[in-house]
């Protein structure tokens, strides 16, 4: 990683800093603008990257417990489809990062059909969630036959043929119930076309409650689970190397302004100061922060770091955003609009076995889902299994991935002594007993460990399970993060705002990029497609040789910088025949259902 040119607590500066552009936000957005802008501009331009904490990555957070070098826990981002993230997919590529797959079951041709579901006190195999003599839910005779994807397919199907291969303006002009569609909750609107079973169906075996919230439902109707056939990949030494590498070359670029000077950790912009009249006409004003332990907070009468820049480009999410002070955010649009996503919070929890109790029940990878609090299991992999892995049993998995309705159960449980854990059998050398568990912002504790094993029991039906020797733990609510990801909410024109946030302030070189106000929202794609549509339109970069051309593949779902043309006139359908048949053919999967098994 980088190296900071100022620590926390060391003596003020002889005077401001001036910079060409500002880039605040250690995230994925953030040291992506940075390294772009210093390739292109950084020997006539002195630019500079800051961020909150000592750790670049943002909630791209990758953590290797002791006795797994091989395996790792992904706190926050995981995976991507290269597919359809085609700009994560291009640039891990360009940068030479080392991947592998992200599977989500068994090696084909079993794939994820045996993995469990425990819903109502009732054991299934994800296989069995399409019958209805099995499923634990009184749903409605049209619904059964039908898994929870499958479920919310049929609604889109009844609602609008066609809808998942609409591009968004499209959708933005569907019109259901007499109301254009971006104007419904999704949750509002699933009340009027399902049953409650059916609701509580799709919320319980999706896994995520964010599936089913009641953001737009122009963005949430399409169902965002996949198949056996969808391809994940991940970086093989965790998903934070992406940004870790970005800040790396950004540092090591030359340029006008010495690489040591550019990446600034530790500092929490407190302020930004505007004066149009001046050559650098923000002053930002940085409080310093300490971390220790994984813990940041504000250095107690720290001498503030002062910076004068020409533009400045804010790689946050909206609850950082709206911890900043400054009239810039008192502008009637970016007030109104800046809270248009939702916050929604996200929980994670590892535990480290000794070895993978799980493959005697046939299960490999992927997930298992229940209505218990954890939620959702993963198996992310045993360390002699891997590429160069020790020849050790030690296995990873991610015991709870849960959100929004789920975590308050878990943050009642934090304040207890933090779990310890033991030393296991294989092991690196000088791991002991101080050290199995690492330091972390957020630390297991005992009262939480025991909670979930009991549960991770009893959603695989067994009497009593190995203890964990080592466990790690992220919940993403607290400052300056917010929450996990975003969601836009219901009656926002989110192709307008997806546009114009990027400038929110016409007078204004400010720039907002990141994650929550893209399209791909809880996706790393989301993030740089922001970042770059943003360098491309704004600062007049030319597009990277690495990425396909406009034409090919567009930054923006939508026109810019106009957004949508809304007219909900007469909904036309272009060779509706076959449309229609996929529809029909689709309704036979829940018709005869009997037939599948």
């Amino acid at each position: 990683m980088a190296k900071a040119s100022k620590k926390s607590g060391a003596k003020a500066q002889s005077g401001p800093i001036e910079l060409d552009v500002a880039v605040v936000g250690g995230g994925v957005s953030g040291t992506y603008s940075a390294w772009r802008l210093q390739a292109a501009r950084g020997a006539e331009q002195r630019i500079a990257l800051f961020e909150y904490s000592d750790r670049i990555g943002g909630r791209l957070f990758s953590k290797t417990l002791p006795g797994l070098p091989n395996v790792v826990a992904e706190l926050g981002g995981m995976r991507y489809i290269p597919t359809s993230h085609i700009m994560v997919a291009n640039l891990v590529t360009h940068l030479d990062l080392p991947t592998k797959n992200f599977p989500m079951g068994a090696p084909a041709p079993v794939g994820a059909k045996n993995n469990l579901f425990y819903l109502r006190g009732q054991y299934l195999r994800y296989r069995e969630l399409s019958d209805p003599a099995k499923v634990p839910y009184k749903l409605d005779w049209s619904e059964q036959g039908y898994g929870p994807e499958d479920l919310q397919v049929k609604v889109m199907n009844y609602l609008c043929p066609n809808f998942a291969n609409m591009s968004l303006c499209e959708q933005m002009n569907v019109k259901v119930f007499g109301k254009e569609i971006w104007k419904y909750g999704f949750w509002d609107l699933l009340y009027r076309v399902l049953s409650n079973e059916g609701y509580q169906f799709m919320k319980d075996a999706g896994g995520y409650e964010a599936n089913v919230a009641n953001a737009s439902a122009v963005t949430q109707l399409p169902a965002t689970e996949y198949s056996d056939e969808t391809v994940f990949l991940t970086l093989r030494h965790g998903f934070q190397a992406l940004p870790l590498t970005l800040a790396k070359h950004f540092a090591e670029l030359p340029g006008v302004l010495d690489g040591k000077a550019r990446v600034h950790m530790n500092q929490r912009l407190a302020e930004i100061r505007i004066d149009d009249g001046a050559d650098y006409r923000y002053t930002l004003v940085f409080r310093p922060t300490v971390s220790e332990n994984g813990k940041t907070r504000d250095v107690e009468d720290g001498e503030e770091t002062v910076v004068r820049a020409k533009k400045l480009i804010l790689g946050m999410p909206r609850r950082s955003l709206e911890l900043i002070k400054s009239d810039f955010f008192d502008d009637p649009w970016l007030k109104k609009n800046l809270t248009s996503v939702l916050i929604q919070s996200a929980f994670k929890m590892f535990f480290a076995y000794e070895q993978p109790w799980w493959r005697s029940l046939g299960l490999v990878a992927g997930r298992s889902v229940t209505d218990l609090p954890i939620r959702q299991m993963y198996y992310m992999g045993t360390e002699c299994e891997q590429e160069g892995g020790k020849p050790w049993l030690n296995s990873l998995a991610m015991v709870s991935y849960n959100d929004i309705g789920t975590v308050p159960f878990w943050k009642g449980l934090e304040n207890d002594e933090p779990y310890r854990g033991f030393v296991p059998r294989c092991i690196e050398p000088g791991v002991d007993q101080n050290n199995v568990v690492p330091q972390m912002a957020h630390m297991a504790t005992r009262e939480m460990v025991y909670v979930a094993q009991r549960q991770v029991a009893q959603l695989h039906d067994q009497l009593e399970l190995p203890l964990p020797y080592s466990t790690a733990y992220q919940e993403w609510g607290d400052d300056p993060y917010g929450g996990g990801w975003h969601e836009w909410k219901a009656n926002y024109r989110l192709d307008e705002i997806m546009c114009r946030m990027r400038k929110p302030v016409d007078s204004q070189d400010i720039f907002i990029v990141g994650e929550a106000y893209s399209y791909g929202q809880g996706w790393v794609e989301g993030a740089l497609t922001t970042a770059e549509s943003t360098l491309e339109s704004f600062f007049g970069l030319p597009r990277p040789d690495w990425l396909p051309p406009e034409s090919d593949y567009p930054l923006m779902p939508v026109p810019v910088p106009e957004g949508c043309s809304i007219d909900t006139g007469c909904q036309t359908c272009q060779n509706c025949a076959p449309i229609l048949d996929d529809i029909t053919q689709f309704a036979y999967k829940g018709i005869d259902h009997d037939d599948g098994n």
